[in-house]
């Protein structure tokens, strides 16, 4: 089966999901939307976005035709297993080294040793990146993130 039609398929369930998830938590009224109601329309939009790219697959497109197993060729799997584990230790240690060692610790060892930038970039966007992040959670969205065990 072309890569598509799989992809398309793959995306209805999922929007259909959402769908039959979102009518339990109730969709309001007309002026108060519930709970469920940005759920349905997401669901709805990923659904109808599903159904008109799978209505297109059967066009004579050749990049279209494509098969889903040529689109696993030169993956490079070895960065992405990297990067699944570098986030999976992020989340594990979150709450105990905090929110400034974590995040810099991450985007630094992205930035130095999966993208192979220099020291000066590895080490000045990751701390932009944080205070300005920091700025936005804690003053303007009055959100506290975790200090961690040093505190800050």
């Amino acid at each position: 089966m072309n890569a598509e039609r799989v992809g398309s398929l793959f995306w209805f369930v999922l929007g259909a999901a959402a769908v039959y998830g979102s009518l339990d938590l109730g969709l309001g009224e007309m002026g108060q939307p519930g709970s469920g109601f940005l759920t349905f329309v997401a669901g709805l939009f990923v659904s109808l976005m599903a159904v008109i790219v799978f209505i297109q697959s059967y066009r004579g497109d050749p990049a279209a035709q494509r098969r889903v197993s040529s689109l696993w060729q030169g993956v490079k799997w070895q960065r992405a297993i990297l990067i699944t584990l570098l986030i999976a230790i992020f989340i594990a240690v979150f709450e105990t080294l905090g929110f400034f060692i974590c995040s810099f610790a991450l985007l630094f060892v992205i930035m130095k040793y999966l993208e192979g930038l220099n020291w000066k970039t590895s080490i000045l966007v990751p701390a932009l990146t944080i205070a300005g992040t920091y700025l936005l959670f804690k003053t303007v969205l009055k959100i506290s993130l975790p200090a961690g065990i040093f505190g800050f």
